[in-house]
């Protein structure tokens, strides 16, 4: 990794619709996107976080915290326009990197060893023919698809199938993608053909998208902040 340009993304548009201005509301003292920059800072791996918004507020926020910013085209901050593939293929044109750690502010219990840890394995994964990472969780549960058609158990079996005896499945949680800065401009997405697939620590599992998780966010960083 010696003189591999690592940089952080956050992509912050202003006009959340679930949660208005959810990215800089406070909770406890510090917002969402101020307390991603300080994590992201603290990762001897990464060499600079940048943030990418159409909204000066966000932009102005994220420079007094330590981050580079550019300044995003509205179209590509419109979730009814563009797609996802979209504004990952216009943030990357807007940057210079080696690689891209790409990283949410809706998931705010992801700690500086887990971001280091990931970025450590893609490393040690591209050795093996990777081309990605992307974090995932596990998660062992009793399935049934949209027709309810049971996934992975036999309720009927003579014996109950414990959810701790069952397969794991793994579930995408939105907080980490790794990935070569000149492969992401060219796919546009978050991962590429063959990702390495990194299992998140179970306490980090948290995804902000409604307010009733935001008001639960509150709860668990007060804890973690009071450790």
């Amino acid at each position: 990794m010696i003189n591999v340009d690592v940089v952080a993304v956050i992509v912050a548009r202003g006009g959340s619709k679930r949660i208005p201005n959810k990215n800089i509301l406070p909770i406890n003292g510090s917002s969402l996107l101020e307390r991603k920059i300080d994590i992201l800072k603290q990762c001897p791996s990464i060499s600079r976080v940048v943030v990418g918004s159409e909204d000066a507020t966000i932009l102005e926020l994220a420079k007094a915290r330590g981050a580079e910013v550019v300044k995003r085209p509205d179209y590509y901050c419109d979730e009814a326009r563009a797609s996802a593939n979209d504004m990952i293929g216009n943030m990357c044109s807007l940057i210079s990197a080696d690689v891209v750690v790409w990283a949410h502010c809706t998931n705010p219990l992801v700690s500086v060893d887990t971001y280091e840890s990931a970025v450590n394995a893609f490393f040690h994964s591209e050795e093996k023919g990777y081309d990605s990472l992307l974090s995932v969780y596990e998660l062992k549960e009793h399935l049934w698809d949209s027709n309810f058609q049971v996934l992975n158990y036999d309720p009927y079996a003579e014996r109950h199938t414990l959810a701790s005896e069952l397969e794991p499945l793994y579930a995408q949680d939105g907080a980490i993608f790794i990935q070569r800065h000149k492969d992401m401009l060219e796919n546009s997405y978050f991962f590429g053909n063959k990702p390495k697939h990194f299992v998140m620590p179970v306490e980090e599992v948290f995804d902000i998208n409604f307010p009733v998780e935001f008001q639960i966010a509150e709860i668990l960083l007060s804890k973690q902040d009071n450790e």
